[in-house]
């Protein structure tokens, strides 16, 4: 027994492998232009927000460390918070580009 969808799909890869690979922005431009703009601001605003983030947390611990003599205890959150202000800085700072230069080629 086959399933009705079967022939179809069958039917769209084809297509596709007729086509042949071209990149995103060659094979559907309308689609490309919104895509490239998202990720474009996605890029600037991230990093310059995850940048803001590690900044205000820097500062806070230095004024923090010069005017008190102890800890306030809040370490472990200070260095989550940088943490993944870290590694969101490397996504919208590195991986987003990456994206939008590979699927160019």
């Amino acid at each position: 027994m086959e399933l009705p969808l079967t022939g179809l799909i069958e039917a769209n890869s084809s297509e596709e492998a007729a086509v042949g690979r071209g990149s995103l922005y060659s094979r559907r431009p309308v689609i490309a232009v919104p895509y490239v703009g998202v990720l474009s601001v996605a890029a600037v605003v991230g990093t310059l927000g995850n940048v803001v983030v590690i900044s205000a947390v820097t500062v806070k611990h230095l004024r923090s460390r010069r005017y008190q003599s102890k800890t306030t205890g809040n370490d472990a959150g200070r260095v989550f918070i940088v943490n993944l202000a870290l590694s969101d800085l490397i996504v919208t700072a590195v991986i987003n580009p990456l994206a939008i230069a590979g699927d160019s080629t």
